[in-house]
C-alpha cells in the first residue's frame, strides 16, 4: 500500500509541532507537474518558484535533476491522476494511522493535504461522504491556495489561506475580493509591518494557518528557487519600503 502522508518530514512543521501543545500537524506533498495538480501555476507565476524545490526536496547530487523525495512525489501524483480510488484508499489509511498516533500523544490532528499542490479536495467524494473533510470531522484540515473561486465557508474543519502574486495584474487585483487571510512571499529576510493596508504577521514561525488571527497578511520568506524569482510571485521588500515611506 502506498504511503502518502509522512510524519515529521517537513522542517517547518516539525518546528511548529515542538512549539504547539494542542495540535500535531502533518503535510502531504505531491508533484506540481501540471494544471490538474495546480490550476493557477501559470497565471500566478509560481511554477518556477514553487516550494516543491525548497528544503530537502531541492537537494540534488551533483549532475542529477531529481532525488528520492522528488521521485516519491511523482509516484504519488501519478497514482492520484491515474488511479484515484487507490489513492484515496491509501490517504484514508494514512489519516487513520495519524489519528491513532495523535490519540497516543494526547494531541489534536491537523492535516495540510496540499503541501505542493492545489487540489480542490472539497469536490472529491469519498466512501459515501461529500469529501474527506466530512469523513473526518474531528480533524482540522488547512491549506494554502491560489484558486480564488474555492467555496469552503460551509466546511467547519477546513481553513484556507489565499496565496498572493503580482505575476499578472488580473491575479493581483483579486486581493480586493478574497475573504480570508492572504499569504505573501517576500524576498528579504526582514518582513514589512504592513502590506496593501493589512498587518503582516510572520508565517514562518509555524505552519498552522488556522491559528492565525483574521484579516492579516501571512508573510513568508522566499525559499529554494523562489529566492531568485522574478515573475512577480516573490515581492521585493525594499520596493515596499520606498513606496510606503
Amino acid at each position: 500500500m502506498y504511503k502518502l502522508i509522512s510524519v515529521n518530514s517537513n522542517p517547518k512543521l516539525e518546528k511548529g509541532n515542538k512549539l504547539q501543545e494542542t495540535y500535531w500537524n502533518v503535510v502531504m506533498h505531491l508533484s506540481p507537474i501540471n494544471t490538474k495538480i495546480c490550476p493557477y501555476q501559470d497565471i500566478a507565476g509560481c511554477k518556477t518558484a514553487c516550494l516543491n524545490t525548497s528544503g530537502r526536496g531541492g537537494i540534488f547530487k551533483k549532475g542529477e535533476t531529481t532525488n528520492v523525495i522528488q521521485d516519491a512525489r511523482k509516484r504519488k501524483t501519478e497514482l492520484y491522476l491515474n488511479d484515484r480510488e487507490t489513492f484515496m484508499a491509501a490517504l484514508i489509511k494514512d489519516i487513520h494511522t495519524f489519528v491513532r498516533a495523535c490519540d497516543r500523544k494526547g494531541k489534536k490532528p491537523a492535516i495540510r493535504l496540499n503541501g505542493t499542490s492545489d487540489i480542490q479536495w472539497e469536490t472529491i467524494e469519498v466512501e459515501g461522504h461529500d469529501n474527506i473533510f466530512a469523513m473526518f470531522p474531528q480533524i482540522q484540515f488547512y491549506d494554502y491556495t491560489k484558486i480564488p473561486t474555492r467555496k469552503v465557508a460551509h466546511i467547519p474543519n477546513y481553513h484556507l489561506t489565499w496565496s498572493y502574486s503580482e505575476a499578472s495584474p488580473t491575479y493581483s487585483e483579486l486581493i480586493k475580493k478574497i475573504k480570508y487571510n492572504i499569504a505573501v512571499v517576500f524576498r528579504d529576510k526582514d518582513l514589512p509591518t504592513m502590506f496593501k493596508g493589512f498587518k503582516v504577521i510572520d508565517g514562518d514561525t509555524h505552519d498552522m494557518r488556522f491559528l492565525d488571527e483574521p484579516n492579516v497578511i501571512v508573510g513568508l520568506k522566499a525559499k529554494g528557487k523562489a529566492k531568485k524569482d522574478t515573475s512577480g510571485f516573490v515581492i521585493n521588500n525594499n520596493i515596499i519600503a520606498r513606496t510606503t515611506a
